[in-house]
């Protein structure tokens, strides 16, 4: 038995992460300190060719201390993984206590590309059996309390009566 909500995600799961493909222009920066926001990242990272994209992931607030780094050109993650990675590099990322923390850097893997929408209706933005909408989005626009706006009362009232 598969659960209906499992269904829907099986196509992300068919393939494990460890079997997935390196990918040739993004790289994962696991262990950043918890102050590493996205431009932060991309700075550090900008040394070793055009950054498209930078990412640190949080939850709410709080980073959750790991982040994508996505480059332009294929070549330029491989040479910044080799880069920080050579001979136990630590990138200095501030002042603060927890920049000491070692980043761990490397290839990111390919993730796996979403299923395709289903068709509704025919070609040519057809809905199918649906009829048309409306011009103006929904309903003829008198607001459904008699033509006087969205039914919150008369109005403002005079304070002399």
């Amino acid at each position: 038995y598969v659960p209906p909500q499992a269904a829907l995600y099986s196509h992300a799961m068919s393939t494990p992460l460890d079997q997935r493909p390196l990918s040739k222009t993004q790289i994962f920066c696991s262990n950043l300190p918890w102050s590493v926001n996205g431009k932060m990242l991309r700075q550090a990272f900008e040394e070793y060719g055009e950054v498209v994209d930078a990412f640190v992931a949080y939850n709410g607030r709080s980073s959750r201390g790991f982040g994508y780094v996505t480059y332009k050109v294929d070549g330029c993650a491989a040479k910044a993984v080799e880069a920080w990675n050579a001979d136990g590099f630590k990138h200095e990322w501030g002042d603060d206590e927890d920049s000491s923390r070692t980043t761990r850097v490397e290839m990111a893997r390919e993730r796996p590309k979403p299923r395709p929408e289903p068709r509704i209706g025919g070609r040519d933005g057809d809905r199918g059996d649906r009829p048309p909408r409306r011009e103006g989005g929904k309903g003829d626009g008198d607001g459904g309390k008699g033509g006087k706006g969205r039914g919150r009362g008369e109005g403002r009232r005079d304070s002399d009566g």
